[in-house]
């Protein structure tokens, strides 16, 4: 049985005994810093959305081929897309997944043990949130597989105490994020078409914000600006937005009435390839507004980022290119899915230094899951 959606799966069967579970990577539409506060942390704004470029993770409450139940929580395989082993991967508390398994746990307040296989499709150290959607996916699954003891909203408290990018996961498409990036709110965003390029080179998050203190300080962008620009609504209840107002809001609906979602199965209102939504003002309109401070900070310690972002933008019919998060990945927005491919092709010709270049499509639901029964029964 195969189910979509953080919110709208089926509790797992009574003899399926694993759950697959697809954790789609990130990217920051707006992202602008406030300040650094007391707790060391920085107060951030952000508007990110997921897109379908996923690691895939399998937990097993008993072993796939004996039936033998499961005695303690581990990381048994971790490969890359061709089934080669991804090396250096910690398989203890370094690991979110680890982390997220053990704070179900003790929230839960008994073990879940399971073995996870893991399969990583998106690259590290990327600003493409990798590390914190596997962690969302490994609390989601484990809510499942418990029959849904915790809330979404529960769970995505466990998980803003494991990093700040993982309650962006808990909650289905695009969001606002607020404070250190824990506090989110759904944001209504129109479909759009990407292509996502990484190159080989990674960036520490922690060392480009130590160069952002560094900097001097600039005016700041505005988050009600952004909104305003790409949101197909108006703020709820009069609010003029997220800039220090209690309860201003730019929610739209949590799955994005007549949306596409055909990684998941879902047809769509608008065409195919989701062409109306994606066409003209909605390309244009985000593309238009996108803005990440810390793209202008990562410029200042790696020389990359002018030739990357030259290079996706030389590219046909592009509406808008950023690097995401801290870096190193770009993505530009494009019309369609057409126009997106085309780009990713003439990129790959371009690109033989072993860069990464996807084509990607924006999620309104985040994870989806299938349950897994064991070849033992």
């Amino acid at each position: 049985m195969t189910t979509t959606g953080t919110n709208g799966t089926e509790k797992a069967e009574k003899n399926a005994v694993g759950l697959r579970v697809w954790a789609p990577a990130k990217v920051n539409l707006f992202f602008e810093i406030l300040f650094k506060r007391d707790d060391g942390f920085h107060e951030i704004q952000t508007v990110a959305t997921p897109i379908d470029l996923c690691d895939e993770l399998e937990f097993w409450s008993r072993d796939a081929k004996t039936g033998a139940e499961i005695e303690e929580t581990s990381i048994v395989e971790c490969v890359d897309a061709a089934g080669a082993p991804v090396p250096d991967v910690p398989t203890d508390d370094r690991n979110l997944i680890i982390r997220a398994a053990k704070a179900f746990d003790e929230a839960f307040g008994e073990p879940t043990p399971v073995s996870i296989r893991v399969v990583k499709r998106i690259p590290s150290q990327a600003g493409l949130g990798g590390g914190s959607s596997d962690a969302a996916a490994t609390l989601a699954a484990l809510n499942e597989l418990r029959g849904r003891p915790f809330s979404n909203e529960r769970l995505r408290e466990i998980g803003g105490r494991l990093g700040s990018d993982v309650p962006l996961f808990l909650l289905d498409g695009a969001s606002v994020g607020r404070s250190r990036g824990e506090i989110v709110e759904p944001f209504d965003l129109p479909e759009i078409w990407l292509v996502v390029l990484k190159p080989t080179e990674g960036l520490s998050t922690p060392a480009v914000f130590r160069r952002y203190v560094a900097l001097p300080s600039t005016p700041k962008r505005s988050l009600d600006a952004f909104c305003a620009a790409v949101s197909t609504r108006k703020p709820l209840n009069g609010a003029s937005g997220m800039n220090g107002v209690k309860g201003g809001s730019w929610v739209g609906g949590i799955n994005g009435e007549g949306k596409t979602d055909k990684a998941n199965g879902e047809t769509s209102e608008n065409g195919e390839n989701g062409e109306t939504s994606a066409n003209g003002a909605g390309a244009a309109a985000v593309g238009g507004a996108l803005f990440n401070r810390l793209e202008e900070v990562a410029s200042t310690i790696w020389d990359g980022v002018a030739r990357y972002r030259a290079l996706l933008a030389a590219t046909r019919d592009v509406c808008g290119v950023q690097m995401s998060g801290s870096g190193t990945a770009f993505f530009a927005i494009y019309p369609n899915e057409a126009a997106a491919s085309d780009a990713a092709e003439a990129l790959r010709l371009q690109c033989v230094g072993g860069e990464t270049v996807a084509v990607a499509r924006t999620l309104t639901k985040t994870f989806r899951f299938q349950t897994l029964e064991s070849a033992a029964e």
